[in-house]
Formats: C-alpha cells, structure tokens, sequence
C-alpha cells in the first residue's frame, strides 16, 4: 500500500533544459523594447520561473507594452528553440518506470500551453503523462495553489502528493496546496536558493525520486504501526501509570504506619 501516489512536475528546468533558450529569448526582448538596459545573466536567470507578465511587469506599467513585449518573447523563443533543449538525464526512463508502477503524473507549468508544448512531445512525454496543467488553465500561477490543485482534481481518488520543480514558486505551490514538495539540485538557480522556502526533500537527480517515495511510504507505514497498535500501546502506559501509583499508594501507606500524623487540635 502506496501512501503517495500522485507526483506532480514542473516542465522547463525540471524535465527538460530549456535555460539556455529562455535567456536568450529574454535577452532579444528586451534588447527590442529597453535597448539602453543592460541586464547580467544572473539577472536573467531571475527571470527563469515567474509569468511574463510578472517579469515584464517589473519594467513598466503599460500594460499594452507588457502585451507587446509577450509577443516578442514568443516570437524570439520560437526561433530559438529549434534544436537548443535536451532533456535532463534519465528523465524518461524514470517517468516510464512511475507509469508502470502506476502512479498518477501531471506537468503545473507557469508557461501557456503552445510555448511548453514543443518541447514536452518532442520527447514523447504526452505518451506518459496525461495531464498537463499550463498558465493559460488557471487564474492565478504558482507560487499560487489553484494550478497544483486543478492538476490534483484530474486524479480525485488520489492519497498524497508532492509537487517537484526548480524554482521557489513550485515549492510554495505545492505547500500552498497542503502537498509534500521537493526542489531539484539542477536548477539554474542553485540548491541554496530553493532552501530558502524549505521543501520537503532535495533531488539529487531525477532517479532520487525513488527514495523520496519510499522515505515517505515509510514514515507512513511507520504512523500505521502506531495506530494498529494504539490500544496495545495505552494498556501498557495505563498498566505503568497503575503499577506506579500504587507503588506510591503503598509507600505512604508504611510511612503513615510508622510515623502517623495527628492533626493539631484547634480551639
């Protein structure tokens, strides 16, 4: 018996490494619209995580602008991705192997849907995964719950579930849901940053999954014991407690024998 049986994935920087392609794309964006701002790529590695329009969002107030600079965002990506991701190693075969042990597997994205899509089926991923949940499904985004929990409504019988991913949002969601959550030591940001927001487990590599489920299942199987074992557990407490009371009952018993108490006359 599985106590977690859902595990949930963000996509870019997760499963596939599409870093390179992001930045670049950031990089032509703003080249187009703020030509004079210089921005360092670790500035840009920011950038990797949040929705355009919270990223752009920090450089103007004009809305139009925003919408403006989406477009050419998708435009510029478009071209560059072509041949410019890969997917992270072992990935597919673990994916694969979860399948076949019959958990339940879902993308939570921060991207809309025909930008992740190109990269997701290039490696046959929809033939594993099912459901896919992208910006363009939900009102609000991660670090938001509402994707976690859209994704988590597609399987409504499910036990327990963790949401991985390699930003801080995907973190927040998924504990913002009430789900264990795990951030991955790939990320382009570095392990330390993901700390910051205290996940559950750290992924060493994508096969590291398997140990954060069977520490889980264990410590399931581990509160299943108490519980079966509840009633045994109290007699022998209340057996204890019993034993020490009269232990104590009968000590004060012999000390009042042998020097009893008379109480003090009152007048």
């Amino acid at each position: 018996m599985k106590k977690i049986d859902t595990i949930l994935f963000d996509l870019d920087g997760t499963l596939i490494d599409t870093n390179e392609v992001i930045i670049a794309s950031f990089k032509a964006t703003f080249k187009r619209h703020f030509p004079d701002l210089v921005l360092s790529k670790e500035k840009i590695g920011t950038f990797i995580g949040p929705t355009l329009q919270q990223t752009f969002g920090e450089y103007t107030d004009d809305i139009n602008l925003v919408n403006e600079m989406i477009k050419s965002y998708r435009e510029f990506y478009v071209v560059i991705e072509v041949g410019n991701f890969e997917i992270y190693p072992n990935v597919k075969e673990t994916l694969i192997k979860l399948d076949k042990l019959g958990y339940n597997l879902a993308i939570v994205t921060s991207k809309f849907k025909e930008a992740a899509w190109p990269s997701f089926t290039f490696y046959g991923l929809e033939n594993i995964i099912k459901v896919f949940i992208a910006l363009d499904h939900v009102d609000k985004p991660k670090p938001d719950k509402e994707p976690v929990l859209k994704a988590l409504a597609h399987f409504p019988n499910h036990k327990e579930a963790i949401m991985i991913g390699d930003n801080q949002g995907d973190i927040l969601s998924g504990q913002n849901a009430g789900i264990y959550s795990a951030g991955v030591s790939w990320s382009f940001k570095g392990p330390d940053h993901l700390k910051e927001v205290n996940p559950d487990f750290m992924l060493e590599n994508i096969e590291d999954i398997f140990r954060v489920i069977k520490e889980i299942d264990e410590e399931w199987f581990d509160g299943l014991y108490f519980l079966q074992n509840y009633n045994r557990w109290y007699t022998f407490i209340q057996n204890l407690w019993r034993r020490k009371c009269l232990s104590i009952f009968g000590y004060y018993s012999r000390y009042q024998r042998t020097y009893p108490y008379y109480p003090k006359k009152t007048r």
